[in-house]
């Protein structure tokens, strides 16, 4: 069964929305919201991760069908 590739605006929303979640605990941060703050820090790394394992998936997937 073929491996289907991740589209390359999904994974820019991923970052995108990672880029948000990450200023969303900075800024809860600076009010002192501690909860939120390591709410949205996870949150940010774990978008981060999913769009380091779609490029890396994308790139093995392509490697493979050449």
């Amino acid at each position: 069964m073929d491996r289907t590739k991740i589209h390359p605006l999904i994974l820019f929303s991923l970052l995108i929305n990672a880029i948000a979640m990450g200023m969303f605990a900075f800024e809860n941060y600076k009010e002192n919201n501690i909860g939120y703050t390591v709410t949205f820090i996870i949150l940010c790394l774990f978008l981060i991760v999913l769009t380091g394992y779609g490029l890396v998936r994308n790139n093995k997937i392509n490697r493979i069908s050449k």
